[in-house]
């Protein structure tokens, strides 16, 4: 059985309706008690908290797309009363704090000096990275849940009703739109662009994972990540909300509807497929593709072939965050704000620690190579490193 624990949205002709649960969209839904935490009696790591700062009020209860940015010895942070702060990567200290004045729900993502970020009103804001001050707003059709992606001369947003548009980068203005149909019931998140050698992957609620032409929006190929399947809407939700993850040649896509895939990035040619559902960001190394699926099991699945390699399950409904690989190890954060340090090699934790007492439900990000930036859903930001015990 699945459990939907996270938002679903309802589509009628008239009306988009977000529900907690499955209320006011028919029908029921199983509540999955969350495993509760065993002592690790000789941790191998410890975690060290390098700084913690305060970010605002963060996500809340609320389903975004809030995550932190780096650039330039910068983190950048957003948060739903319409803040942005620019922290020093060194140390924690804020460089600087803007109002922007807006309902914001999805960002920042950061490129070429601008930083952009999405509205539950239907907007795209660019920022100034170097102050916060707004370059520009454009309007789209209806939320921005899901960071936009950016060129130097291009952003690519995507929104909730499934049109992905292209935004001059100076200006703000309208390039080109693309409309994409949504089934009836969908889980409430949307995928982010990824943009590499001028063409956009983006997935969608329909399964389907589109490769359009960065400059004219025209589609080089799409191919079916999950089929629906199933008598009921909640049988046949198939949406990829996770972002495409692009290393090399290969393009990987997890989608909600049982299915992990390894592409071609060319010709979007599947090359294998993993039974997997889950709506969060994936992460990989050398070999292995990582994934928490839609009961937090962490897995490990080969790249070479799709097999399994390894599943973690001892943190089982505590709503993992999407896993990050840093220093040969697995970082998830859960909903009481504890980070897990796993072992690439088998899945075994290595390793744990609190850095705030909120729900970290954002990708870890990872800089230098050893620490990482997590981003609580109330605002709290840190950078964290693991260390071995006694070192």
């Amino acid at each position: 059985m699945k459990h939907y624990r996270r938002t679903l949205t309802c589509l009628t002709p008239l009306l988009v309706v977000a529900t907690l649960g499955l209320g006011g969209c028919g029908g029921g839904s199983t509540i999955a008690q969350p495993e509760p935490l065993t002592e690790l009696p000789s941790p191998n790591y410890q975690m060290q908290v390098l700084w913690h700062s305060n970010g605002g009020v963060g996500a809340g209860k609320y389903v975004s797309g809030f995550e932190p940015a780096v650039a330039n010895n910068t983190v950048f942070v957003a948060n739903r009363d319409g803040e942005v702060v620019a922290f020093n990567l060194s140390n924690g200290d804020r460089l600087w704090h803007v109002e922007t004045d807006e309902r914001l729900i999805s960002g920042p993502s950061v490129v070429a000096g601008t930083l952009m970020v999405g509205t539950r009103n239907g907007e795209v804001l660019a920022l100034s990275a170097a102050d916060g001050s707004q370059k520009w707003a454009a309007d789209l059709a209806s939320e921005v849940i899901a960071a936009p992606a950016g060129t130097a001369d291009i952003a690519v947003a995507r929104t909730v009703d499934g049109h992905v548009a292209a935004l001059d980068m100076a200006s703000g203005d309208r390039l080109w739109t693309i409309e994409g149909s949504v089934p009836n019931l969908t889980m409430r998140g949307t995928a982010s662009p990824v943009i590499q050698d001028g063409v956009v992957y983006i997935g969608m609620d329909s399964g389907k994972l589109q490769a359009l032409d960065l400059q004219t929006g025209e589609q080089q190929w799409e191919q079916t990540v999950a089929y629906p399947e199933g008598r009921s809407e909640l049988d046949r939700i198939v949406d990829i909300d996770a972002d495409p993850l692009i290393d090399n040649n290969t393009l990987y896509a997890v989608s909600a509807g049982d299915s992990l895939v390894s592409m071609s990035l060319t010709t979007g040619q599947i090359r294998w497929k993993h039974k997997l559902a889950s709506e969060n960001n994936l992460a990989v190394d050398m070999n292995t593709v990582y994934a928490t699926d839609e009961d937090s099991v962490v897995q490990a699945v080969s790249r070479n072939g799709g097999s399994a390699r390894w599943q973690q399950d001892t943190m089982k409904y505590r709503k993992l965050s999407a896993p990050a690989v840093l220093d040969n190890h697995v970082l998830v954060g859960d909903y009481e704000g504890y980070l897990h340090w796993l072992s690439t090699d088998d899945g075994s934790i290595a390793g744990r620690g609190r850095p705030f007492g909120e729900a970290i439900r954002a990708q870890p990000v990872v800089v230098g190579g050893d620490e990482a930036i997590v981003l609580g859903a109330d605002g709290e930001v840190a950078a964290v490193r693991f260390g071995r015990s006694g070192g």
